[in-house]
């Protein structure tokens, strides 16, 4: 029986902030609007570009949230990984989640196209599947994404469990009835976690292998 480990890509398999920020600000300065700092972006980031984008320009110049977002993508996609890593010890906690039978799959709503990039480089082997935004612009918190992997694989929802380091995370793994791990080395606190709901909180990869242990020996 098939055993799935779902995760979220920016800010819990990979520190992405410094690109994500350096994108941000490209489309900022070509359209003569305030700059922002990393922490800034750290909390716009969760919802996909578009909403990242949207809330970057803010409501008040609305009319330059498509431009804006044409802008990032362009250069995001030329600096993808500029200064993108993986979080220490994430690589290791990947293999021993192999090692103990589970299939790993990355969820996230970075574009499709860049998270598969992303993970072939650092994660190449590791990671079995790899769900982003598409054309069809579904993002997270909808689980449907997951839902059909699980079905396509078919991992019993007791089966699965879900890692992110952010509230949309946690109410994605809700929403498709699922166990969620947060991860505070992430874009969010664990006092933010704890705030929108967090029920598993891990502070090292090595600890959440650990919990996930607790997890499917419950069920």
């Amino acid at each position: 029986m098939t055993k799935l480990v779902i995760f979220d890509l920016d800010g819990t398999l990979l520190d992405t902030l410094s690109d994500l920020t350096d994108s941000v600000n490209y489309a900022m300065t070509k359209l003569d609007l305030p700059t922002y700092s990393s922490e800034q972006v750290r909390m716009m980031i969760g919802n996909g570009v578009s909403v990242l984008m949207a809330r970057a320009v803010t409501e008040s110049r609305r009319e330059l949230q498509p431009q804006a977002l044409a802008l990032q993508r362009e250069y995001y996609n030329a600096h993808t990984d500029e200064h993108t890593k993986p979080y220490d010890g994430v690589k290791e906690m990947l293999s021993d989640l192999i090692a103990r039978g589970f299939t790993l799959a990355v969820h996230s709503n970075k574009d499709e196209n860049c998270a598969r990039e992303l993970c072939d480089k650092y994660f190449g082997g590791l990671i079995t599947y790899v769900c982003g935004t598409t054309d069809y612009a579904v993002t997270k918190p909808n689980p449907i994404k997951i839902v059909d992997l699980m079905n396509n694989l078919g991992v019993n929802r007791n089966d699965a469990v879900y890692c992110g380091d952010s509230d949309v995370d946690i109410a994605t793994a809700c929403n498709a009835d699922i166990a969620c791990v947060s991860v505070t080395w992430g874009f969010r606190s664990a006092e933010f976690l704890r705030e929108h709901g967090a029920s598993h909180i891990a502070d090292t990869p090595r600890q959440l292998i650990d919990i996930i242990d607790d997890i499917m020996r419950l069920v």
